[in-house]
């Protein structure tokens, strides 16, 4: 029944953006804007607050933070994560959803032919000192996905591309994709937190 209630969920929002069931009151888009082909993912942060749109997407009163960077080229969509958190652990690099460690969870609803959403669960390191991720739904395979990050006492930063051929996407103005992303951060306590960016059930939006 779960897995129905979802499935409907999706279907509805997939209808919303193609105008069927109208719009979406207050939700404001993310835009992206275009970069130059080829853009470095590994680039530094300042590179990427000069280079992309960005929009502060989360701020608690216990100092964790999120700062979203969106772009992209004739090839790939580019997404940085800025994430602050006081307390950073990595315990957890070997379950499919990295239960026990600080981590992300973004879902992207590819709107060209309905496909279920993408779902990206990222790691910003591990034991072998690399980020990983786990890739669920949709048709995406492991190598239209590339990541880098970059690690810090209290903060990290994350960089995915993402191809937009295998997305089944082209960079068309108007288009708008689905969007969800969930903080997965473990306290100091251990108590395990999944906190949404996003007001309104938890879902934003991507535009072209």
């Amino acid at each position: 029944m779960k897995k129905t209630i979802h499935s409907a969920r999706w279907i509805l929002l997939f209808l919303l953006i193609l105008g069927i069931g109208g719009t979406v009151a207050g939700e404001e888009p993310l835009r992206m804007v275009g970069v130059n082909n080829g853009f470095n993912l590994q680039a530094d942060l300042n590179v990427w607050a000069e280079k992309t749109a960005s929009y502060q997407l989360y701020t608690s009163g216990d100092g964790l933070a999120l700062r979203l960077y969106t772009g992209f080229d004739r090839d790939y969509l580019y997404l940085g994560f800025a994430v602050k958190d006081p307390y950073l652990t990595f315990q957890d690099d070997y379950s499919l959803e990295f239960q026990q460690s600080d981590h992300l969870r973004v879902s992207i609803f590819p709107s060209a032919g309905g496909q279920e959403p993408v779902t990206l669960y990222l790691l910003p390191t591990s034991k072998i000192k690399e980020p990983l991720f786990h890739l669920s739904g949709g048709s995406l395979h492991r190598r239209a996905v590339k990541i880098h990050s970059v690690l810090n006492k209290d903060d990290y930063f994350l960089a995915v591309a993402l191809s937009l051929d295998e997305l089944g996407l082209t960079p068309k103005t108007g288009t708008k994709l689905p969007l969800m992303i969930v903080i997965n951060d473990l306290g100091k306590d251990g108590e395990l937190r999944k906190l949404s960016v996003f007001p309104n059930d938890g879902y934003g939006f991507l535009a072209f």
